[in-house]
């Protein structure tokens, strides 16, 4: 395959989970080498992963000075990063690269844990640095962003470039067919899916916070107001038979050095992975597979399928989709209605307002520690900016 990506230009690379999207950057960048072939450029190339590349001990201050980036602005700086949200790290990754002050800059999944708001000032962040000429590579999965702030489409199958595009004139479903030949499901489509049966005996409580049998709770808002905290105080109350599906999938939700099945046996020793591998369209060579050599969306599909496979009675989910393709996404949703119209409680976290909407029967807003009250998703449509805001 071939690439190119001219100064001042922002070029979005899309394609499924497996695709090689990362693994072509992680040649770009000089991080592994490439079969055959050469990477034409003497300039400097930044990476931010969507793994991030931080170390939890060290202080903010510590790992800007490891990258070279010690005089980088960043707020709190004697912070661990261990400390930090999700999003937090995400900008302490975009901070310690822009630093460097690269000639190309490669951002794979840069809004995966955003807000709307947070992803609005980033793509604010890389337009500036593409108009000093800085050349941008952008990965994501999520097609509106793409068509927002892309000059250049470049869609990759199997390891191959098979279209190349302006994004002037195309649409989410048009991309969308280029990468899978198959369009995705519209929000009004996503709702009428989601009218499970909802009722039934309440499963977990906390403070304003109550999740039934049947039902699909979601809390949204911006990374940092104490999600992280409450993830593990409801995974503490569900217990060990409850389902846990981590935002962190390498830290917490994999060991990497460990094969799929023996993953998948962790939490479902009793799960064929075989068969799990082929009904989460999981692409691996087979069950034995090092689970840290998967991409990004196979290793959380793995994470899904031991989790989901148990069947249990209360599910915490947090950023569950964070990652996936368009085709990977939708079927987490459809495992997610599908365990809920089970019996299921399922409490879902995500950054996603789009996946909140679609999944959730109530909404609750998230701001410095303090839930909002339970709303609807009507509700929620005409309040949730301001509840994000922290205005009443």
């Amino acid at each position: 395959m071939s690439l190119a990506v001219a100064p001042g230009e922002i070029v979005a690379i899309v394609g499924e989970n497996g695709a090689g999207k990362t693994t072509l950057m992680r040649i770009a960048a000089g991080e592994i080498s490439a079969d055959v072939g050469t990477i034409d450029t003497h300039d400097r190339i930044e990476l931010v992963h969507q793994h991030f590349m931080l170390v939890d001990a060290f202080t903010i201050e510590e790992n800007l000075a490891l990258w070279g980036a010690k005089d980088a602005p960043f707020p709190e700086r004697t912070r661990r990063v261990s400390e930090l949200a999700i999003g937090e790290k995400a900008k302490l990754e975009l901070t310690k690269a822009i630093a460097r002050d690269p000639h190309v800059l490669i951002l794979d999944e840069p809004t995966s844990v955003l807000t709307p708001i947070e992803t609005d000032a980033l793509f604010a962040t890389i337009r500036g640095i593409a108009s000093k000429g800085t050349a941008v590579v952008f990965i994501s999965h999520k097609l509106p962003e793409v068509l927002a702030i892309a000059h250049r489409i470049v869609v990759m199958r199997r390891g191959r470039v098979v279209a190349a595009t302006a994004a002037r004139g195309m649409t989410p479903e048009s991309l969308a067919e280029a990468m899978t030949s198959v369009a995705p499901p519209t929000s009004a489509a996503m709702r009428r899916e989601s009218a499970a049966e909802i009722g039934g005996a309440t499963q977990l409580r906390l403070d304003k916070l109550e999740v039934h049998q049947h039902e699909i709770v979601a809390i949204v808002g911006v990374a940092g107001n104490g999600q992280t905290e409450l993830a593990a105080k409801l995974r503490d109350l569900a217990g060990p038979d409850g389902g846990h599906i981590p935002a962190d999938r390498t830290r917490d939700g994999l060991i990497g050095q460990m094969s799929i099945a023996e993953n998948i046996a962790l939490a479902s020793p009793r799960s064929d992975a075989a068969k799990l591998i082929e009904l989460y369209s999981i692409r691996a060579s087979g069950p034995r597979q090092k689970a840290g050599s998967l991409s990004g969306g196979n290793q959380q599909k793995v994470i899904l399928a031991r989790e989901l496979d148990r069947r249990p009675a209360v599910i915490v989910a947090s950023e569950p989709t964070r990652g996936l393709d368009i085709e990977s996404t939708g079927f987490v949703h459809t495992q997610l209605r599908n365990a809920a119209a089970a019996g299921a409680a399922i409490l879902l976290i995500t950054s996603d307002l789009d996946e909140a909407f679609a999944l959730a029967h109530t909404i609750h807003v998230m701001y410095r520690g303090t839930l909002s009250d339970g709303m609807t998703p009507a509700e929620a449509s005409s309040r949730v900016a301001s509840l994000m805001a922290g205005v009443a």
